[in-house]
């Protein structure tokens, strides 16, 4: 029956059904991704604005003592704590960030940090412009990802990495950083004796919105992060998605999941 299903969730019919029977769908089915035989995400890939008037409501909660937004990484703020008591100041590069609710919510918290906000250039020209109307403090906004010399503490990777095609390259770019700390959360993992490649998923619960991601071949991710002097320091299960499931992959996985990863680079000169 999957195989059926799989090939109907991947053709251009499904992409084109009414939203009211992908919803109903979803409901019999609850199937999240189907596999594809792309070897790179689609072009235009991940297509969504950022609405202003969301993000003027959000700023609004940065007084509000018991707002707490939606995050793929539920200890964030616990990890930040601890490390701002060890470091006077740091800094946190926030990318693929969406909106401006982890900054709202982490600031009222921190105080020594400066964080890097980074997105869509769509995204990242709406942050812009309410950081200076509302006159927002530990904030700026990285437009080309240019990281300088000094390293960063942190570069937290919320749900987002799987979405970029060249994510090699944007992880290169905070490796030869030397950047403390690389966290990556909510992110689809596998394992297979039958394929040693990246994965490319169609992404079928949010219809009408059609996204591409990678599905991460575990082994040889951690593999290129120790090559790069990068050290997985803790690891876990991301259970935050109510139903989350991979029922119509085959048998040929022998894991498949979101996990949590923190990596902290391995400073051998000290």
């Amino acid at each position: 029956m999957y195989k059926i299903l799989n090939n109907f969730y991947k053709s251009n019919f499904f992409d084109k059904l009414p939203k009211f029977l992908s919803r109903k769908l979803f409901k019999i089915f609850k199937i999240f991704f189907v596999e594809t035989n792309l070897k790179s995400l689609p072009k235009n890939n991940h297509p969504t604005t950022l609405d202003k008037n969301l993000q003027l409501k959000i700023i609004k909660n940065k007084e509000n003592k018991f707002y707490r937004p939606f995050s793929t990484c539920l200890y964030l703020l616990e990890i930040l704590t601890l490390y701002s008591k060890t470091n006077k100041n740091f800094s946190f590069f926030d990318f693929g960030a969406n909106n401006i609710d982890n900054f709202i919510y982490l600031n009222r918290y921190i105080n020594n940090w400066q964080y890097i906000y980074h997105d869509l250039p769509q995204y990242n020209e709406v942050i812009s412009t309410l950081v200076n109307e509302n006159k927002l403090n530990n904030i700026k906004i990285s437009h080309d990802i240019s990281l300088g010399k000094e390293p960063l503490d942190f570069v937290f990777f919320g749900s987002s990495l799987h979405y970029v095609d060249n994510y090699k390259q944007i992880l290169n770019k905070f490796i030869q950083n030397k950047t403390k700390n690389i966290v990556l959360s909510h992110t689809p993992f596998y394992i297979s004796n039958n394929n040693e490649n990246d994965i490319v998923l169609k992404q079928v619960n949010i219809h009408p919105t059609i996204n591409y991601a990678y599905l991460f071949h575990y082994k040889n991710f951690i593999s290129f992060m120790n090559e790069n002097n990068y050290s997985l320091i803790s690891q876990n299960k991301n259970n935050l998605i109510k139903f989350l499931n991979f029922k119509n992959f085959s048998s040929d996985f022998t894991f498949i999941n979101f996990l949590d990863l923190t990596f902290s680079y391995n400073n051998n000169s000290s």
